[in-house]
């Protein structure tokens, strides 16, 4: 699980939740996954997500309300998904024929919010000419206009958020820390089994210039370079695998032989 300025990116193996260790979630080959995104802010976002360096959402954009999370289960085409994340090994007979990128067995979200709406307080002025004049005055009223506590903006001018704009220019990026790794620990997202899940098309005010990115990377071995033979979810514990306690899941040695766990 990765999150940067309050929004959370996890990946899911049915219902579990996966573990990731500076970015790295490790996942057995031939695995379906889906995606889990959680906005903890109080606007909402507009979200891109890219597998291997491709598009998956057909074009598309995810919107993620504020406070609210949605579960990405596979590969857009239009506003329906029908089939789930099948992650597999990339072997030396599909790098010959489908090729190799950097981007492989990479997640990429981008996450751009919608702009804070302005805050417009109205006040009104008195202003009189002085008490010892013995004319008679009219009072002379006027209404300044102050957007949250600024200077005051041009009399008569209504702040207008509305009006879908998504520039991406500006990018934060929040990726892993951990970055290299063995070719034959590369895999790639291939179309899994059927699922059905529909998204229907909303609206968004204006968004921030600045997006955020978020990176992990799935990996089917282990350090000591052995395949993963099953999924481990984000809260169970771990085995050692020398005198077989039982470890807290954020452990990396054993409690009671002092094992590398991972």
């Amino acid at each position: 699980m990765m999150h940067y300025d309050k929004f959370v990116v996890a990946v899911k193996a049915g219902s579990k939740f996966l573990r990731d260790e500076d970015g790295v979630v490790k996942l057995p080959f031939n695995s379906d996954y889906n995606l889990y995104l959680k906005n903890l802010n109080s606007r909402d976002a507009v979200v891109s997500v890219s597998i291997d360096g491709k598009d998956v959402l057909g074009g598309n954009k995810l919107v993620v309300r504020a406070n609210s999370n949605v579960d990405l289960l596979g590969f857009m085409e239009g506003n329906s998904v029908k089939n789930a994340f099948r992650f597999i090994q990339l072997t030396k007979e599909l790098e010959e024929r489908l090729g190799y990128s950097p981007e492989d067995s990479l997640i990429r979200v981008e996450v751009t919010y919608r702009k804070e709406k302005p805050i417009t307080q109205v006040v009104d002025t008195v202003y009189r000419y002085n008490h010892w004049d013995w004319q008679p005055r009219p009072y002379i009223w006027y209404t300044d206009y102050y957007t949250n506590g600024n200077k005051p903006i041009d009399r008569n001018v209504t702040v207008s958020c509305y009006g879908a704009s998504a520039s991406l220019d500006g990018v934060n990026t929040c990726s892993s820390k951990n970055t290299s790794f063995s070719t034959s620990d590369v895999g790639i997202t291939v179309k899994g089994k059927e699922c059905d899940q529909k998204f229907s098309t909303t609206y968004i005010n204006d968004l921030e210039e600045q997006s955020h990115v978020l990176v992990l990377r799935l990996s089917g071995y282990k350090e000591d370079n052995t395949k993963i033979e099953t999924v481990v979810g984000s809260q169970e514990k771990l085995e050692c695998q020398t005198c077989g306690i039982k470890n807290e899941n954020k452990s990396k040695f054993c409690v009671n032989c002092g094992t590398f766990l991972r």
